[in-house]
């Protein structure tokens, strides 16, 4: 079974891996309380009410469904019998957590936001962190070129790095 950890409203959430169903459960909540209000404040039938009560649909399911993974990956004695790949999961908690940030991202600064934890991470945890600020650093593997680029002369179409000086 999955550990019941609570989240720390000041403390800061740094990796998705550390993500807990109650920053899921708060983030979800908060926000169902805010498109409640936008449904209310419009008439049924308008566009208005209509998206806010779509788009509260919406959260609830995916909140339900990030709540699913995260058990899943804080239940760690268990994890390896969870139907999806562990780097699937993760991934899944990691997206599924940017949508919900994103989501929310528009009502920053309202009484209850918790800027602290409701926030886009980049990174599942250190060694991820460490990996990509690793690779963005070599040469041979970032994926952003180091110099300008020029047209290979025997191969019409492909692309060569300018000799570096």
């Amino acid at each position: 079974m999955a550990q019941d950890v609570d989240t720390v409203p000041g403390e800061a959430l740094l990796y998705t891996d550390d993500l807990t169903e109650a920053d899921v459960i708060a983030l979800t909540e908060f926000l169902g309380r805010r498109l409640e209000e936008v449904a209310g404040r419009h008439p049924e039938g308008s566009d208005e009410h209509a998206a806010a009560v779509g788009f509260s649909r919406l959260v609830a399911m995916d909140g339900l469904q990030l709540r699913d993974y995260v058990n899943a990956w804080r239940d760690v004695e268990h994890r390896h019998e969870y139907p999806v790949a562990e780097h699937v999961l993760r991934q899944e908690i990691h997206f599924g957590w940017i949508h919900l940030c994103q989501a929310v991202a528009g009502w920053s600064g309202h009484a209850g936001f918790n800027a602290a934890r409701w926030r886009v991470l980049r990174y599942s945890c250190p060694q991820h962190q460490e990996f990509v600020e690793a690779a963005r650093a070599d040469e041979w593997t970032s994926a952003e070129p180091s110099g300008p680029y020029e047209p290979e002369e025997s191969a019409k179409g492909t692309w060569r790095p300018t000799a570096h000086p």
